[in-house]
């Protein structure tokens, strides 16, 4: 068992409380989530042949981060500390007890004062209603780290029997992606090279000797980013006698989650899923140019030699050629 308080660096979000997602841009959020990632590396389409390779692979969690909010109220410094500092060590006491598996860290948030107004009656002026200090409110994050997913539910226990109620959100961690990374990239070549020699096959031509670019891209997809929303219950359509009025019930609106699915990839790694993952996309691009061929040098032209003759008229009116 490991027990203790150590501070963490998450880098992955699940599900919690809390949601990035603003009102008036959800709707636009989950339509885009619906919709398979475009090309994740591309390259200027002048080649004769563009071979692509695309890869899913989902990442099982190797630690998770639960982060709780506290909340408390006393009527003075002592006594707020002291309620907050006896939830916190009830709670790692517990954890020890129990055998639970995991690292808790108390974050410091805010202490401030709280503030009632007082009606202040003087004998030459209007009422005047001043604020008095009446107690004090301490706010701390409760952070746990563990590896085992079930182990929230009993985190989830012990903080609800001290009045905890607040899951702010769950991180994601993958110890080792630089791993996970190069996983996915033999896995491409190894694809690419078969697509090659496929269509070295088919078109009877030798690429050994064409030119080639290449290109590449990764994208990761945490589980907060693959959530949708819907409405559990639909009204029955009825007629309804004109001027009656009709009482909607509230809808339950609820989320569920919506991973990637496996189509339009050349491999999956790891399709069967039972828990949030984290999704890692890789593409490969590579693209074959046939080399110009060289041209063939120009003939040398053989200059004409011009001969110079040069003849004059003499005296006596003969044309006599002279030797240079």
């Amino acid at each position: 068992m490991v027990l203790g308080l150590a501070s963490s660096l998450a880098f992955g979000q699940a599900k919690g409380n809390y949601d990035y997602r603003s009102v008036q841009n959800s709707f636009i959020h989950n339509q885009s989530r619906l919709i398979q990632s475009s090309y994740l590396a591309s390259l200027e389409a002048h080649g004769t042949n563009t071979l692509r390779v695309r890869g899913l692979m989902n990442c099982k969690p190797s630690s998770y981060l639960a982060i709780f909010s506290l909340t408390q109220v006393g009527k003075d410094q002592e006594e707020t500390s002291a309620l907050v500092q006896g939830k916190t060590d009830s709670i790692l006491a517990k954890l020890a007890a129990q055998g639970i598996k995991t690292e808790m860290y108390v974050d410091m948030i805010s202490f401030i004062p709280i503030f009632e107004v007082e009606l202040s009656r003087k004998l030459f002026s209007k009422n005047t209603y001043n604020e008095i200090p009446k107690g004090f409110e301490l706010k701390k994050n409760l952070h746990f780290r563990y590896s085992d997913p079930a182990v929230l539910n009993e985190i989830l226990s012990l903080c609800a029997q001290h009045e905890i109620y607040d899951l702010v959100r769950v991180d994601y961690f993958i110890e080792d992606m630089e791993a996970l990374k190069r996983q996915m990239v033999a896995k491409a070549e190894t694809l690419l090279q078969a697509k090659i020699g496929r269509y070295q096959r088919l078109l009877g031509e030798d690429f050994k000797n064409q030119r080639r670019r290449m290109a590449e891209g990764f994208t990761l997809h945490y589980p907060i980013e693959q959530y949708q929303s819907y409405t559990a219950y639909v009204s029955n359509k009825f007629n309804v006698k004109a001027g009656a009025g009709v009482s909607e019930v509230p809808k339950t609106t609820s989320e569920f989650y919506m991973p990637k699915m496996a189509k339009g990839y050349d491999f999956v790694e790891n399709p069967s899923i039972l828990e949030p993952v984290v999704q890692m996309e890789y593409e490969l691009v590579l693209q074959l140019d046939p080399r110009p061929e060289k041209p063939e040098p120009p003939k040398e032209v053989e200059k004409e030699v011009v001969k110079k003759e040069v003849y004059i008229i003499d005296g006596n009116g003969q044309l006599r050629k002279i030797e240079l």
